[in-house]
């Protein structure tokens, strides 16, 4: 049980490190970002999960850079030259954006959680998703110290599916985009690990891990709304509340 509950621990940990670096950038996750403490927890993390760490915490790039390389990457519109929204990817059946979106949220509220007023982006937008990974794989570890097998079975089959269906899906393309379009820069190595780290967790979970590459879908109206709720940017806040 102690190595499950240090695996769970572990991909909280990477998790948050990648939501942190994949939101809007601000003063506050970037202060995060570059401390001695973080770099240590994401190597050791990343250990214990069998990946490389890609370099991340090497070089600290200033916040002026990082803002400057989100908006060349993400843009100021739902596609910029790198999506982070799930729901603009080209998918494997013929279901509606909306329905999409509903089915992402729908896990969201099944433990509870309710958008933050705080925060303007959309549900599927993979900060938030990788949220939702820290804080399941935070409870699970709980179960698991706590000796609540119903807690952990209930969690890890919502990780599974939520892996499977969603972030697993999508991330490893995102992943490789971002290596692809910044080579050179932090968002390159961000890319490299979000794909290495959805590949193990999907090996762990014995889901199959998406593909590396990942056409968006047509650009069409589909009556998608902004959102569920809400989701990340504009604000350091966490997505969800309880």
């Amino acid at each position: 049980m102690t190595e499950l509950a240090d695996s769970s621990l572990a991909r909280a940990v990477v998790a948050r490190y990648l939501k942190l670096a994949l939101k809007s950038p601000h003063a506050s996750s970037h202060r995060e970002l570059n401390s001695a403490r973080a770099a240590a927890a994401l190597h050791e993390a990343a250990q214990v999960l069998g990946i490389e760490s890609g370099g991340v915490t090497e070089r600290k790039p200033p916040l002026s850079e990082l803002v400057t390389g989100y908006v060349r990457l993400f843009g100021h519109s739902l596609r910029g030259r790198v999506c982070p929204y799930e729901i603009e990817y080209g998918k494997r059946e013929p279901i509606s954006q909306a329905q999409e979106l509903s089915d992402v949220c729908g896990f969201y509220r099944a433990f509870g959680l309710e958008p933050s007023a705080k925060i303007t982006e959309r549900w599927d937008h993979v900060a938030v998703e990788l949220e939702f990974v820290e804080l399941l794989s935070t409870k699970e570890a709980y179960a698991l110290e706590t000796h609540q097998e119903e807690m952990f079975e209930l969690t890890r089959h919502a990780l599974k599916r939520f892996v499977r269906e969603h972030v697993g899906f999508f991330g490893i393309a995102l992943g490789s985009t971002l290596e692809e379009e910044d080579p050179e820069g932090f968002y390159g190595r961000i890319g490299g690990l979000l794909a290495s780290f959805l590949t193990a967790i999907s090996r762990e979970l014995g889901v199959p891990a998406g593909p590396r590459t990942l056409p968006l879908s047509s650009v069409e109206d589909d009556g998608v709304p902004m959102a569920c709720g809400s989701g990340v940017g504009g604000s350091d806040s966490p997505a969800f509340e309880v």
